[in-house]
């Protein structure tokens, strides 16, 4: 079988449908973590996967969403946290040998990461390193993070499966009615950070049914570098006098969208929350009565904040807002309200923030993590200290430049790895 990266390079993948409500179908209660049923109803779950199989998905995502400790302990199951995920990934393998690739599913923790919460991004990224310890050693093609809302917890996903396993990754968003996440990152900065920091493909999924998903993954394609997938739900859910969750969306209704997302640079396409074999078989009669058009990728310098973002271009002159040294600070010292109020009010188009040769020992992740919350301009920085550049780029939810000197000692691959655009000192007063 050729490699996944090969293969979806070549033509449009069809991914799975849902598994909860496929489990549910066959005793799943509310009560259980559907991840359960990978040690107690292996049968049960091997079949589901295989029904996917046999109605034509050349994908198949695995019974482990969300399947991390902080969500698996809230059933008791923590302690088996390695153990479930290994088994969801065995039992698809089992089912498509070498016809069809196993993409493991992750979700997020459930926790909100600091400050808006108590989840450190360590914590975080240490969260997920042992569901993808697991999903690597059982043998899955490929990691699918999904239904993440909040971009940073999603960076430290992205990082997590980078640096501890050779997955590919497919970094996938849940959005409301405006193109945002619930914490208000647009569609476009979710498809440039997670494509800067190696994800091979980017999209979106859940939210509602694939009419809510068209404008936020034209928008991802209008900024994108690799291709998208997409997996809606079976359109909104309603309740029945018994309480019980129901879609009504139709299979056909579902799958006559298809063409509009491939031609919007969809290359992986299925179903979410309430779609089933039978949508998997109507996407795939949509997909051979299209010619798949050729992908138009954008390779333009970008720079976003976790909210917004700004294309460059070399026609254009650009207005700046620098902050010294001095600035910078104050900023450490927790005084925001100035350049929050000068952000919403002042007409530049992204911040320089210079760190110069700052020696003052201060916590980079809670400065990070606060700056990017407040501050919703697209940033540049400097530094003369390698490790607080390093660190900021690692902790910032969005894309950073770093601006470097001709004497620079920084590691080039090192600002790479956290996806960061690389300006030249002698640039920045044309930006």
């Amino acid at each position: 079988m050729k490699s996944f990266l090969n293969s979806i390079q070549e033509r449009v993948l069809l991914y799975d449908g849902s598994k909860g409500v496929m489990l549910q179908r066959r005793g799943l209660t509310g009560a259980e973590a559907s991840e359960s049923w990978n040690l107690s109803n292996p049968e049960e779950v091997k079949n589901l996967y295989n029904q996917y199989q046999v109605a034509g998905s050349d994908v198949i995502q695995t019974n482990t969403f969300p399947g991390n400790r902080v969500t698996l302990g809230k059933h008791g199951l923590g302690d088996k946290t390695y153990q479930l995920n290994f088994a969801g990934v065995k039992l698809a393998k089992e089912i498509t040998g070498d016809s069809t690739y196993v993409a493991a599913s992750v979700g997020p923790t459930g926790e909100l990461l600091e400050p808006s919460g108590n989840l450190s991004f360590d914590k975080a990224y240490s969260i997920y390193t042992e569901p993808l310890k697991a999903i690597e050693d059982a043998g899955a093609d490929l990691v699918n993070f999904e239904t993440f809302s909040d971009l940073n917890e999603l960076r430290a996903a992205i990082l997590a499966a980078k640096e501890t396993t050779k997955l590919p990754i497919i970094a996938s968003v849940t959005f409301n009615a405006n193109s945002r996440t619930l914490f208000g990152n647009s569609a476009e900065v979710c498809a440039i950070v997670c494509q800067s920091l190696g994800a091979v493909i980017i999209g979106a999924n859940c939210s509602g049914g694939p009419d809510s998903l068209i404008e936020p993954i034209k928008k991802m394609y209008s900024v994108a570098s690799i291709p998208l997938c997409v997996k809606a739900n079976a359109g909104m859910p309603v309740l029945d006098d018994d309480g019980n969750v129901i879609y009504h969306q139709k299979p056909e209704q579902f799958s006559s969208y298809t063409k509009e997302f491939i031609e919007n640079g969809v290359r992986l396409i299925g179903g979410c929350c309430g779609t089933t074999p039978e949508f998997i078989v109507e996407i795939k009669k949509a997909l051979a009565e299209l010619e798949t058009p050729e992908l138009k990728f954008k390779f333009n310098p970008t720079i976003a904040s976790a909210y917004n973002h700004l294309i460059l271009s070399p026609d254009k002159n650009y207005s700046v807002k620098r902050l010294s040294p001095e600035a910078v600070t104050l900023l450490i010292k927790g005084n925001f309200s100035t350049l929050v109020k000068e952000s919403k009010s002042e007409d530049f188009d992204y911040l320089l923030l210079d760190f110069g040769n700052i020696d003052i020992s201060f916590d980079v992740w809670s400065f990070a993590s606060e700056f990017g919350l407040l501050i919703k301009k697209p940033v540049m920085i400097k530094s003369e200290s390698p490790e607080i550049l390093y660190k900021f780029l690692r902790y910032y939810p969005g894309k950073a430049g770093v601006v470097l000197s001709d004497n620079s000692q920084l590691s080039l691959s090192q600002l790479q790895h956290y996806g960061a655009l690389i300006v030249n000192d002698a640039l920045v007063p044309y930006l």
